[in-house]
């Protein structure tokens, strides 16, 4: 195969499975991306930090939220290197969300050349086999399942941060001084950087590396070990080189993320570590092996398969064939190249420590001594994303075997199809609405001059006094704070991370009592010129009134895609403006929290009235808990309310009921071919 055609069939390879991996960003046309309504926000936020700081805008290690707290940026991922990438799409002209997606496919190729090049250099991997790794390794299954957590896609780096290890130990064992402090001071760089980026990743190929260094060492004896040691003292210059650069790489890790006393208890960690099962959970949206998670899902109990985070095991296929290599790699002796065998029992025992070190059986786990005597350990909270790691050595050693199997080409090429199938999920994982939140973070007038940070009220997407849906309370107003603080060049008092300021207390912002609380927390930190920013009006106030607000016991969007489903009952899908009534009836069941104890409610729905002309009006009869119906008609386009006092439930949950007897068709109206049976769009729903 001629080089041109190489290089072309690579990069067509890579470009079709980018697509792949990217297919339900690229279909929305980019209107939906990865990321949810809130890390999403928080990210983007860190990006715009990094982007804010190479224009001289901040400081590298406090980003514009938690203010006056400094070094606030070691309270969640760093995303540096994201960063860097992300302030060049900016720089282009990208808006936030676009740019931040756009990271996320450079990072992607990253992993695909990367592993190309890795296993053609170390592994001596034919190129079609190593071509097949790039593609397995770039789709994989659970790096797409955990894309609402983008920085996990940081692990693409290890191929070639991998590379450059190699590389330099190659040097070192040559005697090309030059070359071994070239390539150690390239891979203590970017590792520096990947730490910044993403410390779950970069620690989880800290501790791969670790062990598959010490098997190594092992597996070369004694005469191994003294021609290390020479080859060590003649290039002492070059690795006191490399030491410096690693030394001066990670200090600004270490002084952000070291010695902060930021660590999980135990309790928490032991519910994220996988189950045994759980290795090869690759969710019930899996295209080959979908089915038989839902299957152990329903009807296996011991099978302990977690959801959510837990949904990162290796395919199948893959870790079937890892496997067999192991056990072909250890049962027996290869007639490999000394070089290349080192590497593979490196990595065949690293990857098998590792994942016997991850598995929780009941209680019991061997990660609870990594958790205890490994810097760092203790502040990594979901175990199983270790298996984002582990595909990469399960790609390598599956693909390695199927090159020096002897099965015949009909069946290897049905494996290796095999192999990218289980690759594929159809789970919906674009659920970052681009369009919506740009809107949310922009269109406010300048901060006043006399702003010297702020603080927000109540997000339009604030669900709050719903205890079933905490997040709802706390996630909105604060990402969006984030968002906004990095993008006018204001900080905020605001903000939600991994790890919170002690005194942080601004979740629940509908609450009477919040505005007690910004007011004790100004007074805690003597803040001076603290406005305040509502972001339903999009208004700054610059002499914010600091009294217990009238009760808002519950406040739903009805935009938001993340009211639970089974509390609506005829309404159609979420709209960027609400949900359109479909049908005659229709009725949002509602929860208050505990503290609601009044004899009546005040309800108000916020809606807009488009199924009306000179010949049509609407009647819509509204009744709360079977209560008495109230009508209202309306007879002209606008925006319009539904207000009324209602007794209130004798428990803490209750119905809103209403009957649509004029629903009417857009196309019976004329308006346009929609045949659904439309009568009001319901923006959002309050009571007090």
């Amino acid at each position: 195969m001629g080089r041109r055609v190489t290089v072309l069939l690579t990069l067509a390879v890579a470009l079709l499975v980018l697509a792949v991996f990217f297919r339900q960003q690229i279909h929305s046309h980019f209107g939906y991306l990865s990321g949810d309504r809130y890390d999403g926000v928080i990210q983007v936020a860190l990006l715009e930090h990094w982007f804010n700081v190479f224009r001289g805008w901040s400081h590298w290690s406090s980003p514009n939220y938690f203010y006056p707290y400094p070094n606030t940026l070691g309270y969640n991922e760093g995303l540096f290197l994201n960063g860097v990438l992300y302030s060049f799409f900016r720089a282009l002209s990208f808006d936030a969300f676009l740019a931040n997606e756009l990271v996320n496919m450079v990072i992607k190729s990253v992993g695909f050349f990367g592993f190309l090049a890795a296993a053609r250099r170390m592994l001596k991997l034919p190129f079609e086999w190593a071509l097949l790794g790039a593609a397995i390794f770039t789709l994989s299954n659970n790096s797409f399942m955990q894309l609402s957590h983008a920085q996990l896609l940081s692990v693409s780096l290890a191929p070639l941060e991998a590379l450059l290890i190699y590389n330099a130990a190659q040097a070192l064992l040559a005697l090309q001084s030059r070359r071994l402090f070239v390539s150690g001071s390239l891979a203590a760089l970017l590792f520096a950087g990947w730490m910044m980026s993403c410390l779950y990743t970069a620690w989880f190929f800290a501790v791969f590396a670790l062990i598959a260094v010490l098997f190594q060492l092992l597996l070369r004896g004694l005469p191994g070990l003294k021609q290390l040691g020479q080859a060590v003292a003649d290039n002492k210059v070059a690795l006191l080189g490399i030491a410096a650069v690693a030394a001066l790489s990670l200090l600004p890790f270490i002084s952000v993320y070291l010695g902060s006393g930021k660590q999980r208890p135990w309790s928490e960690i032991l519910f994220y570590v996988p189950s045994l099962f759980d290795s090869f959970n690759v969710g019930t949206g899996n295209a080959v092996f979908g089915d038989m998670i839902a299957s152990l899902h329903a009807g296996c109990e011991m099978c302990d398969l977690g959801s959510g985070e837990r949904e990162a095991g290796i395919a199948p296929v893959l870790l079937l064939l890892a496997g067999m290599c192991i056990l072909d790699i250890f049962k027996r002796q290869l007639p490999l190249p000394e070089e290349v065998k080192t590497i593979m029992v490196g990595i065949a025992a690293a990857s098998l420590v590792l994942w016997l070190l991850s598995i929780r059986f009941d209680q019991d786990t061997g990660w609870a001594w990594l958790y205890q005597y490994l810097p760092g350990g203790s502040g990594l909270r979901v175990v199983s994303r270790i298996f984002l790691l582990l595909t990469l050595p399960a790609t390598a050693l599956a693909v390695w075997y199927l090159s020096r199997s002897s099965w015949s080409p009909l069946v290897l090429l049905a494996v290796s199809a095999l192999l990218l199938a289980e690759e594929v999920n159809h789970s919906p994982i674009t659920t970052l609405d681009r369009h919506l939140l740009l809107d949310r973070v922009s269109g406010m007038p300048p901060a006043p001059a006399e702003c010297r940070a702020f603080f927000t009220t109540a997000s339009p997407d604030t669900v709050d006094g719903d205890t079933s849906f905490p997040v709802g309370a706390m996630y909105p107003h604060n990402v969006d704070a984030m968002l906004i603080a990095e993008l006018v060049h204001l900080p905020t008092i605001n903000g939600f991370a991994s790890f919170n300021p002690k005194d942080w207390n601004f979740a629940s912002p509908a609450a009477p009592d919040y505005l007690l609380r910004v007011q004790a927390y100004a007074k805690a930190h003597q803040l001076q010129g603290l406005c305040q920013l509502d972001l339903v009006d999009k208004r700054w106030h610059t002499k914010p009134v600091y009294l217990a607000s009238k009760t808002r016991l519950g406040y739903w969007d009805l935009a938001s895609k993340q009211i639970p489903a089974e509390r609506l009952r005829g309404f159609g899908p979420a709209e960027t403006f609400g949900r359109w009534t479909e049908g005659r009836e229709a009725s949002f069941q509602y929860a208050l929290p505990e503290h609601a104890k009044r004899d009546t409610l005040s309800l108000k729905i916020n809606l807009i009235t488009a199924m009306v002309n000179d010949q049509h009006s609407q009647r819509v009869l509204v009744s709360v808990d079977g209560g008495e119906k109230h009508e209202f008609v309306f007879k002209s386009n606008a925006r319009a309310s539904i207000a009324l006092t209602v007794p209130a439930p004798t428990g803490t949950q209750g119905e809103i009921h209403m009957e649509l007897p004029d629903a009417v068709s857009p196309r019976e109206l004329g308006i346009n071919a929609d045949p659904r049976q439309l009568a009001i769009g319901v923006k959002s729903i309050e009571i007090e």
